[in-house]
């Protein structure tokens, strides 16, 4: 069993236990209500369908991101995944904020460093990378605060987002 623990920490500190690092990618989007033919716009975050064959949370709604490399820190790793997983250069992010911190216990205790960054590029303009001649995941989409619940999603990223939605609305 997996013990997820946050921390409300905002500031970057140097944490020999932060293996990995993880995006929130958001954006506004409009929607239309057809019944009263208003629209009105909500915040919804980006998030992979990981393949049925990943290693860890197979066929899981996930964030973008990864582990840290040698000596790397929390927000290269961050830039480095997304520019791997989304072929997106890292001048598309313009600004990134820390989020949280979320402990978890595998083989031993991790911190995964979370971040989030508002992303204005169109689905059809983000494409997933191919690793090996294949897609690294089964699809993309914008979810809102509402649909979020509905997704199988690791419980470290589900925290992660929650968090999300918590501190910027829906």
């Amino acid at each position: 069993m997996r013990k997820e623990k946050i921390s409300g920490k905002k500031k970057n500190s140097p944490n020999k236990n932060v293996k990995g690092a993880h995006v929130v990618l958001y954006r506004l989007l409009r929607t239309d209500n057809n019944k009263r033919k208003d629209k009105y716009w909500v915040q919804a975050v980006l998030l992979c369908k990981r393949t049925q064959d990943a290693p860890i949370h197979p066929g899981y709604w996930a964030l973008f991101g990864g582990e840290l490399r040698n000596s790397e820190l929390p927000e290269q790793a961050v830039l480095r995944e997304v520019k791997e997983e989304l072929k997106i250069n890292k001048r598309t992010i313009k600004k990134m904020d820390p989020l949280c911190m979320v402990e978890i216990k595998r083989k031993e205790k991790i911190s995964i460093e979370y971040f989030c960054s508002p992303l204005k590029v169109d689905m059809n303009k983000l494409r997933m990378r191919m690793k090996k001649g294949k897609i690294e995941g089964e699809g993309l989409g914008w979810f809102t605060a509402e649909e979020i619940h509905h997704l199988v999603m690791s419980p470290e990223d589900r925290i992660a987002v929650t968090k999300f939605f918590q501190e910027n609305g829906i």
